[in-house]
């Protein structure tokens, strides 16, 4: 088995569905579903469509992190492609990466160029996150969301980076098994970013291929609750700064998170009494 596929889904059905079909006509590759205890009927939809399909039906939501860590002991190809559900690949992407992988001893990790469904080209690989990325996040300066100042990298060529959006990741087995198991402290986000700081650590590389594309929705599972997900996000920024940075730099990211939120309460605020 060249390649196991895993999946975590939370009432996703279609867009669950369309991630399974993107990678069942792959030969020699085998689709791990966790279905973290979905209410749209989704493991039953995947069960009468693609019985092949490995379904493991969590009886809670174990996050992003706990549902990948529970499909991968049950995989068993050379590589693992860790795709949202809410994504696919398209025609020719997995052969591009796995021929990357195989091509680069030291390689941990592969990812894609990602597109939004209407065709528009999605930030797809980054330098890791630092202040400057928090103080654009919280005050957003049009122009410069998009470049390398604020963490984005664009290239035509494969390259090393340092993570890429955790949407569709080839991880090879020996790194996975090196660097271990995604962290559960986060559960959703910076998940990936995390393990990819590990990998580096260890002496693996991140690469990011061009050339292989993948379709992303986005947002699709964390839009059902947009306030706890919002919460969630910058619980997880702060567990990343904690564990990856000293004191005197968390201080310094605190103050700046105390001092955006306050900014967007305010203007929140102001929005509701002209509403008024």
């Amino acid at each position: 088995m060249r390649c196991s596929v895993l999946i975590v889904s939370y009432n996703t059905c279609q867009l669950t569905v369309e991630a399974i079909a993107s990678v069942m006509h792959e030969p020699e590759v085998e689709t791990i579903v966790v279905d973290n205890a979905s209410h749209d009927g989704s493991a039953d939809a995947i069960a009468a469509q693609y019985p092949s399909v490995r379904l493991i039906r969590s009886e809670r939501n174990l996050g992003f992190a706990g549902g990948v860590n529970r499909a991968a002991p049950e995989a068993s190809g050379e590589h693992m492609l860790v795709l949202n559900s809410d994504a696919r690949l398209e025609p020719g992407a997995l052969d591009l990466l796995l021929q990357h992988l195989n091509s680069h001893p030291r390689a941990g990790l592969v990812a894609p160029a990602l597109r939004y469904a209407d065709g528009r080209a999605q930030a797809s690989a980054f330098v890791f996150p630092g202040l400057l990325q928090i103080a654009l996040d919280l005050y957003p300066i049009n122009r410069l969301m998009d470049s390398r100042i604020n963490g984005r990298i664009s290239s035509t060529v494969p390259r090393q980076v340092d993570y890429p959006l955790g949407a569709c990741m080839l991880i090879r087995r020996a790194a996975w098994h090196d660097v271990g198991p995604l962290d559960e402290g986060y559960f959703m986000y910076l998940e990936e970013i995390d393990w990819c700081r590990r990998a580096r650590a260890h002496g693996w590389q991140i690469w990011h291929q061009p050339r292989a594309i993948a379709m992303h929705h986005g947002g699709s599972s964390t839009s059902q609750q947009p306030d706890a997900m919002f919460a969630q996000l910058w619980r997880s920024r702060l567990r990343y700064y904690a564990r990856f940075h000293g004191p005197t730099y968390n201080r310094v990211v605190h103050g700046l998170v105390r001092l955006g939120l306050r900014r967007r309460a305010g203007a929140a605020e102001r929005v509701r009494q002209l509403s008024a």
